[in-house]
């Protein structure tokens, strides 16, 4: 079993020297903001969120990822902004990605609204660490250094761009949807010292997620169905989400990926707009019975004016 799983980790590896994946989440239905810049100020208030991601629980080297997003809505100018920051490890393979977000804000109906966004940053890829490939378990005398083909500790920096569209639409005070649509990495950034090599790239990734939030005639339970499709034009991978929301404030929910997963959540809301969740992702696979685990944190506040009062209060946030 270990060294089917210490397999699986050097393929994980030495695959992150060429294609690179955006990274993995067990709580896509919080991370609109790190996959589509047309999300940016749609929730109508100001919102910070945080996600820490481990993968292989207790497996040395394993990936790790960790997310810092926040946007705001611009409500004179009809749009949003916002930033993310994403820092993705893998092995001895390290990528940092920092972009600012841009959406106009289009009314659509009477309750919908559609954000149109563009994302702008800076991608930063390193690799840096003590190989040990097969031929050095037999020959302690050879070094990373014998073969050329293992990448050196290197570091390179590239232009990235994301784009997307964001449609929100409220039918009554706790029944809504959303829809996205978008596109990371458009340059396909190269990261090598020769730019005309592909070797070491960011390929192209689209994403199509939809939600709902129905609330039970009791009005204490609501149900928040989800789905996420990703691909790179090559393969797809889906996500199913289903969670049910206790008196606005408890929630859980269990979810199921084609990368073979389970995963089960729980969380809460607090009056203050403060969320928090644990995730713990399940592989239903011979080669790794090893879960993954998901910490977020989220902040949510908005002012409105009382019409003849000082007064402030909250509002509702995705």
């Amino acid at each position: 079993m270990k060294k089917l799983l210490n397999l699986t980790l050097l393929l994980v590896i030495v695959s992150s020297a060429f294609a690179q994946r955006d990274p993995q989440y067990s709580f896509n239905m919080f991370n609109h903001m790190a996959i589509n810049p047309g999300f940016a100020g749609i929730s109508g208030g100001i919102c910070a969120r945080g996600i820490y991601h481990e993968q292989w629980i207790g497996v040395e080297s394993a990936p790790t990822t960790m997310v810092l997003s926040a946007d705001m809505e611009l409500k004179s100018f009809s749009s949003g902004v916002g930033i993310n920051v994403i820092k993705d490890n893998e092995g001895f393979n390290r990528n940092l990605y920092f972009n600012a977000n841009y959406a106009y804000h289009l009314k659509v109906g009477d309750k919908g609204k559609l954000g149109i966004g563009v994302g702008l940053g800076l991608l930063q890829n390193s690799i840096s660490g003590e190989w040990l490939g097969p031929d050095m378990l037999q020959d302690p005398n050879r070094t990373p250094d014998d073969d050329p083909s293992i990448p050196k500790q290197e570091t390179h920096y590239n232009f990235d761009a994301n784009m997307g569209l964001f449609y929100q639409t409220t039918f009554d005070k706790y029944n809504e949807m959303y829809a996205g649509l978008s596109v990371t990495h458009l340059t396909e950034p190269t990261m090598t010292a020769d730019n005309s090599a592909k070797g070491n790239y960011f390929p192209r990734t689209y994403y199509l997620d939809a939600g709902y939030h129905y609330t039970m005639p009791n009005g204490v339970i609501q149900l928040r169905p989800s789905v996420l499709f990703k691909t790179e034009m090559v393969a797809m991978e889906t996500s199913v989400n289903l969670t049910a929301l206790y008196n606005q404030m408890f929630w859980a929910g269990v979810s199921y990926s084609t990368s073979n997963q389970i995963i089960v959540m729980a969380g809460a809301t607090l009056k203050n707009n403060l969320s928090f969740g644990v995730a713990y992702a399940y592989y239903m696979s011979e080669i790794n019975t090893i879960g993954s685990l998901d910490v977020m944190v989220k902040y949510c506040f908005g002012i409105k004016k009382q019409t003849g009062k000082g007064s402030t209060r909250s509002v509702r946030f995705l």
